[in-house]
Parts: structure tokens; sequence; C-alpha cells
């Protein structure tokens, strides 16, 4: 009988730490990614074409402002062939993904004109004349492939020419973040009669 209490006892602690170790490890996990959030939010960070500054999104004026001084430098004129680029990759990226929907549909239609010229030659044994009907399966398979073929091409070139613009200013912002001479935060979220700026008062 104390045999088997001790051996309840012991595969009572195992299933605890069974349930305890999962319970603790989704924790941690949760941890790493509240942590991981928080470093987003703090410094210059690009969402999409924008900047955001601790967690908020600036303004046209003050993203202006935030890239006119990066270590002497002033990287809006950069920003805005990074963002051209952005566009660029972006409309290629969806324009090849269309046509390689396109070409689907393509080879969808073709299907069907090969299955009912497969059905007429079972209906007529053999004997019905059917092969406009593979002619045109064979158009619409062959304008699938291309269509899907040149799509995949457009987006071979779209993809990375959107991955390189998203690098270039991902640089930018971590530039801002470790600039030792830059826009403070305290001016470029302060505002003035015209805007966003500098304020000088006499």
């Amino acid at each position: 009988m104390r045999k088997l209490v001790v051996f309840l006892v012991l595969m009572m602690a195992v299933c605890a730490t069974a349930f305890a170790e999962p319970g603790e490890k989704k924790e941690a996990r949760r941890a790493q990614k509240d942590s991981l959030k928080a470093a987003e939010m703090i410094g210059a960070h690009h969402k999409g074409t924008k900047i955001k500054l601790d967690g908020i999104v600036l303004t046209p004026e003050q993203q202006a402002l935030l890239l006119s001084n990066i270590d002497g430098v002033d990287f809006n004129e950069n920003w805005a062939d990074y963002r051209k680029q952005r566009h660029l990759g972006n409309g290629l990226a969806i324009g090849g993904s269309v046509m390689i929907a396109g070409g689907a549909a393509c080879g969808v239609v073709s299907l069907v004109y090969a299955f009912a010229g497969i059905l007429g030659l079972v209906f007529s044994g053999g004997q019905g004349d059917v092969q406009p009907i593979f002619d045109t399966a064979g158009y619409w398979a062959i304008g699938g492939v291309a269509a899907a073929g040149a799509g995949a091409g457009i987006m071979a070139v779209g993809i990375p020419i959107r991955v390189k613009a998203d690098k270039k200013m991902k640089a930018t912002c971590e530039g801002y973040n470790n600039a030792t001479e830059r826009v403070e935060k305290s001016v470029i979220f302060g505002t003035t009669a015209s805007g966003v700026g500098l304020s000088f008062n006499f």
C-alpha cells in the first residue's frame, strides 16, 4: 500500500511537471513577443511608406522634419525615391499575380473544352468531328501558360524591387535611431501656428 501511494505521488509530480512546462514555455514566448513589440514601439520604424516614431505614425510634415537631418544629411529625396521603388515593386507584384490568376483561369477553360471534346468522342462513338473543340482547348492552354509565365516573370522582377526599397527604408530609420545628430522627438511632435516645425519667440 505504501509503495502504491509513493507511486501515485510520483506520477502526480510527473504530470504536474509535464503540464507546467508547456505553460512556462507559452509564458516565455509571450514575454518574448511583448519585448519585441515594445522594441518596435521605441524609435523610428517604417510602416509601408510612412514612418512610426515611438509607435505613432508621423504626418507628412513630421516625417519630413525627421528625415531632414540624420547625421547632417537630408534624406527626404532618398525617401521619395524609396517610396517610388516600393510602389513600382508592389505594382509589378500585383500585376504579375493577376496575370498568373488569369493564366490559371485559361487553364480551367482549356480543361472544360478538352472534357467536352472527350465527351463528344464518347457519345458519337468516335465518329464526331471534335477536332475544332480540341483546337480551342489547345489555344486556351497556350494562352494560359503564356500568361502565367509572363506573370511569374513580372513578379520575379517586382518582389526584389519592393524588398530592396523596404531594406533602404529600414536602414534610414535605423540611421535616425543611431544618429548622433538628429531632429529631437520633442521638436517633431511639437506644433506651431504654421504646422509642425521650429518656433522662435522673441
